[in-house]
């Protein structure tokens, strides 16, 4: 056998050692993605959950608490604001200087507005279809490994794009997200960390409170709405 033929069959069988590698890698990568997306996905039908988020940013550290019980959603910030939807209605309320915005339900405002699966979207590849998350989970950019995060064992899943780089920590028993970081290709770097719990939310957690004598503005433009709007409004939130 030539030194031609012995070098082909070398190089033959590097390739497909590697296209097996990368294969198995693939496969492994997608089960656990797609095992952890459906494990929560699960859980969107208890129509009950409680998510506390605490993102640390240089020297800056804020936290956002999320509330969700059939169909009424409510996200409090740090400083004692929050938002308020109904499905129909959204609004951000001001409480301390009597306050309220009305807000669209949309794409735009969908980071402000607490849903029935927000707590889903918190893993990569959510919006994605199966043949899109295989993808994923075969490029070699991303990788899906196991790390220990406060003393339980976790998935480590990384997915690198154009000009981000998203981590998350999810555990292996349950698939719940505990920690995950954003990092920008300027330098930027966001730490956030995670309490997810469900069937904990009660009725007083989701309140609205007398607008009667509130101040009405609109969200987007911040200007004050008119007096016949107003009642309008407060017809709908009662």
């Amino acid at each position: 056998m030539s030194k031609k033929i012995k070098l082909l069959i070398v190089l033959i069988t590097i390739i497909v050692v590697i296209g097996l590698v990368c294969g198995i890698r693939a496969i492994r990568n997608f089960i656990v993605l797609n095992t952890t997306i459906s494990k929560l996905e699960d859980n969107i039908e208890k129509d009950n959950y409680y998510l506390k988020t605490t993102l640390k940013m240089k020297d800056k550290t804020t936290v956002t608490e999320a509330y969700y019980r059939n169909g009424i959603g409510k996200l409090v910030s740090s400083e004692g604001i929050y938002s308020w939807v109904n499905g129909e209605k959204a609004y951000m309320v001001d409480e301390t200087d009597k306050k309220i915005y009305n807000m669209e339900i949309s794409s735009e405002n969908s980071s402000a507005l607490v849903s029935k699966e927000m707590f889903v979207s918190l893993i990569p590849g959510t919006s994605k279809n199966i043949f899109q998350r295989f993808l994923m989970s075969g490029n070699l950019k991303n990788s899906i490994t196991s790390e220990e995060v406060n003393g339980e064992k976790c998935y480590k899943i990384k997915i690198k794009e154009e000009t981000i780089t998203k981590t998350v920590w999810v555990t292996k028993s349950r698939r719940l997200p505990v920690k995950s970081t954003i990092e920008f290709s300027n330098g930027e770097f966001f730490e956030y960390e995670y309490s997810l719990k469900f069937y904990i939310t009660k009725l007083k957690d989701m309140e609205f409170p007398d607008i009667t004598e509130y101040t009405f503005y609109d969200y987007k433009t911040k200007e004050k709405i008119s007096e016949s709007e107003k009642i309008q409004e407060n017809n709908v939130s009662n």
